[in-house]
């Protein structure tokens, strides 16, 4: 991507070449600093820059553009963001960091977008990996990786406050304060509070959902080098999420049920890096409280403790070799105060250990490199899974470069999926004697949870070009031991579900969860980034992706209800274009137009959506910009959540102001 760092005190990145910019460091894909132009994956780096101009209130907003990756939004801070499809409100398949502090939830197997509200000020960069990751990051690093990286301390001091208002009146503001720690290095504390446009009806009625909150935080790194440093970091987050549930399918009535959640949590992260027999060394710790509470539905709590560590060698000939291992406890709380959501037991107490070895094997140099490794992993709910990687580049000229892959990676099983039972229908069935049924989901009887498996193949190709770049990747997804859905055999159960009303109970049709699926999945993702002229940048990309899922036999209506959900979930091409123009005298311009292809059976229709942006650095500490979305799209829907069945919210056509002081 066309990278600058706005804020940083070292020096812009817009003074650099492209093929300079394919040097700079990604540390996601190998666990180490690694340059983008050697990497074997197909992997993106949004650089602070790439954030700023994308005109970004938020991190899934910033992904839009990145190939593979599809964001939609659902409503008011909530959003569906994926790679390379299984895309939902909570997209299991994705695991997303901070800092190298995973934030992806168990309780859901997702993350809970609408309680991450970063000050993106402070982001250094987003790296996204797409395509398996659990080789050196663990389970859940399926589809992909995203790992959000804030800027150090020692690189934010001063002061900064950010200020922007919306067209609906809604108003955001953020403050950091960098202060110099004489011979330690530096601080930085920081405090957000901001309140997101709300959606609009299909009718075009607004104020349908809403999203307020705040975070505060601080960060701590020394002034040592990267191999003798260490940081600490907390921070600490209250937001209020409201939208309407709709109750069609739940209570057998149609109608809309407020659904108010109050998600709050705090974390405190640590890291110390050193040289260690001829190489280097770090050992991370955090400890992470997320909690949601649902007026009058039940609360959520997970509570973990994560400690991690790794040790790269001095290089032994051809050989590069890094090892480390890690353990994970996590607790979880749930609280029920319905009876359509019940888990058993209700508190529950699980670990994960696990080690890896990579081994970087140079075949020839500057031409030919092999990457073997994997990751073996035991976690108490779906116990042993080994997760391997092999990775073979060519690099035939400075310029070109060409990867191939296999790797495996495993998703372990929910909370809510291991012991969840949930009413989710009272369904007629059209008998005199039996006319509604309770369909119920729950675990299947005696199942022994295994880890959701995949075996990934790539081929890629990446090339710069002067001032430009282009990269293709295809890959292969094969998914084995999907957790879906089946018919009881039993058939309705009596008594059956309990009711207010005669006779008392409603035949109860089971509909049991277990590892019964498969699926496959193929695509293409296209990247470009070209100079136009001296002063004018293009920038597309262009994803095209179909999946097939085992079930659709017709043999068993639950099991071919989950291989098509399955398969519908995620639009099968997107494309986004970014047009970028330096006018000069502090002064440039941004024209994003996207294009996503229709979700489900015509549910969300296909949309075309064009963003603007104007900024004007009106002094060397002061800019001003103005951002127009959908501005030819009076609205239009992106997502229909599949998880909380919440009232569809169309996006209208809406625009901000922000303004950026740093003193």
């Amino acid at each position: 991507m066309w990278a600058a760092s706005a804020w940083a005190d070292d020096a812009p990145l817009e003074d650099l070449a492209l093929e300079d910019l394919a040097r700079l460091d990604v540390a996601t894909v190998s666990r180490k600093a690694q340059k983008l132009s050697e990497t074997p994956a197909a992997v993106t780096v949004l650089s602070a820059e790439d954030i700023r101009r994308s005109g970004a209130r938020s991190v899934p907003e910033a992904l839009r553009e990145v190939p593979g990756v599809n964001v939609a939004q659902i409503g008011a801070g909530r959003w569906a963001v994926s790679v390379r499809g299984g895309q939902g409100r909570f997209s299991n398949k994705l695991l997303v960091q901070i800092d190298g502090r995973s934030i992806y939830n168990p309780l859901f197997s997702g993350v809970f977008w609408e309680a991450q509200d970063m000050m993106l000020e402070d982001v250094e960069r987003i790296e996204v990996v797409r395509g398996p990751g659990a080789s050196l990051w663990g389970a859940n690093a399926v589809n992909g990786v995203i790992n959000i990286v804030t800027r150090k301390a020692t690189a934010t001091r001063g002061g900064l406050m950010s200020a922007r208002l919306d067209s609906q009146g809604h108003a955001a503001l953020a403050m950091r304060e960098g202060v110099d720690l004489e011979g330690i290095g530096a601080l930085r504390v920081f405090a957000k509070g901001a309140e997101l446009a709300q959606s609009r009806a299909a009718s075009g009625d607004g104020a349908i959902d809403g999203n307020r909150g705040w975070l505060a935080g601080f960060r701590m790194d020394s002034s040592g080098t990267d191999s003798n440093a260490w940081m600490l970091q907390g921070s600490t987050y209250r937001r209020a999420s409201t939208e309407d549930m709709l109750t069609t399918g739940q209570a057998g009535m149609s109608g809309r049920l407020p659904f108010d959640a109050e998600l709050e949590g705090s974390n405190l992260l640590g890291r110390f890096t050193w040289g260690l027999g001829g190489g280097d060394a770090s050992v991370q710790a955090y400890l992470d409280h997320q909690q949601v509470s649902a007026s009058g539905y039940g609360r959520g709590a997970v509570d973990t403790i994560d400690l991690d560590f790794q040790h790269r060698l001095a290089s032994l000939g051809a050989h590069e070799l890094m090892w480390g291992f890690g353990h994970r406890i996590v607790k979880t709380e749930i609280e029920s105060m319905t009876p359509v959501l019940t888990v058993s037991p209700a508190d529950q107490k699980f670990q994960v250990i696990s080690a890896f070895l990579q081994d970087e094997i140079t075949l020839q140099p500057r031409t030919w490199k092999l990457t073997l490794g994997g990751r073996l992993e035991h976690s108490t709910v779906s116990h042993f899974e080994p997760q391997p990687t092999a990775r073979l580049m060519w690099t035939p000229s400075e310029a070109d470069s060409l990867w191939t892959s296999w790797s495996r990676a495993a998703r372990t099983p929910s909370i809510g999926e291991n012991g969840a039972q949930i009413l989710f229908a009272l369904q007629r069935t059209g008998n005199p004697y039996m006319p509604l049924v309770a369909a119920v989901s729950r675990p299947m009887p005696g199942w022994q949870p295994r880890a959701e498996r995949l075996d990934a193949l790539e081929l890629g190709y990446r090339r710069s070009f002067g001032n430009g770049s282009f990269e293709a990747v295809l890959f292969h997804h094969n998914y084995h031991r999907l957790i879906g859905e089946t018919l009881d055999p039993a058939g309705p159960t009596l008594p059956g579900y309990p009711i207010a009303v005669a006779p008392g109970f409603i035949p109860v049709q089971y509909i049991n969860r277990s590892n019964v699926g498969n699926a496959r999945s193929y695509g293409l993702e296209l990247g470009l980034d070209l100079p136009l002229t001296a002063s004018m940048r293009l920038q597309a990309s262009y994803t095209l992706m179909d999946t097939r899922a085992d079930g659709n036999a017709g043999d068993d209506p639950a099991r071919e209800t989950s291989a098509r959900t399955l398969e519908r979930n995620s639009p099968h091409h997107w494309a986004s274009v970014h047009t970028l123009f330096n006018l000069g005298a502090g002064h440039d311009a941004d024209l994003m137009v996207r294009r996503v292809g229709g979700v489900g059976d015509g549910t969300v229709p296909a949309y075309t959506a064009v963003d603007a942006r104007y900024s004007w650095r009106v002094s060397r500490r002061f800019e001003l910009s103005l951002v127009g979305l959908n501005l030819f799209d009076n609205r239009h829907l992106e997502y229909a959540s599949n998880f909380v069945p919440s009232q569809p919210a169309y996006l209208s056509r809406q625009g901000f102001v922000q303004g950026v002081w740093s003193f």
